[in-house]
């Protein structure tokens, strides 16, 4: 809305799978923030998906390219990579302190994006066409996190994931994980322990640039 002070975010990510879940519920998240904290009026925008991959060459100079353009940067890597990530993270910092700005990066939990998009039956089927529940064994949205815990543990989201909506849903081309991220409740969300600290990290940069 005009006078509203926009908040663009940013997402650097590990691979394609994860980014249409990870760009929709960022902003949708960031919009409920600013709604309940924000002393002023803010517009979230859309967030914007860098081209490069925490793993491919020339990802600073692209990852700093996109933070000019954000007030906020995700990054998002699998625990393999999260080296890179956080060398990616302080990177942004270092160049960030070095023009005199604050440019806040929210590192994205390893391994907790599968237990993220299970943590909401009702938006699993909602969002995910054929989706099968029966392979569904969690009873409440902390059991999703427990057992992600362990890949040994049989309950370990990545393969209940693929067992409920097959191996062909999550690609980057598979319009169900944006509507997942649209549909799925932020309060189920709140309840899991990564996603509250993911949340915390967020709010404290906001603060940071003064949106809060």
């Amino acid at each position: 809305m005009k006078g509203d002070r926009p908040l663009v975010p940013g997402l650097v990510a590990e691979g394609v799978s994860d980014e249409p879940f990870l760009r929709r519920l960022i902003t949708r998240q960031l919009e409920a923030v600013v709604l309940a904290k924000s002393p002023g009026r803010v517009s979230v925008f859309d967030c914007q998906v860098s081209e490069v991959r925490v793993t491919d060459a020339g990802v600073r100079d692209a990852a700093w390219e996109l933070a000019l353009d954000c007030h906020l940067v995700f990054v998002h890597s699998d625990e393999k990579e999260r080296a890179k990530a956080e060398g990616l993270a302080g990177v942004i910092r270092q160049r960030a302190q070095q023009e005199r700005a604050a440019e806040p990066v929210v590192l994205v939990p390893v391994r907790m994006t599968e237990s993220w998009m299970l943590a909401d039956r009702r938006a699993i089927t909602t969002a995910v066409g054929g989706a099968d529940l029966t392979a569904y064994p969690y009873r409440h949205p902390a059991e999703v996190e427990k057992a992600h815990n362990s890949p040994d543990h049989p309950a370990y989201a990545k393969r209940v994931w693929q067992a409920i909506a097959g191996k062909g849903h999550g690609g980057a081309l598979d319009d169900s994980m944006e509507l997942l991220a649209q549909h799925i409740d932020l309060d189920i969300l709140g309840r899991l322990p990564s996603y509250q600290r993911w949340l915390a990290d967020t709010e404290d940069a906001l603060k940071l640039k003064g949106f809060l």
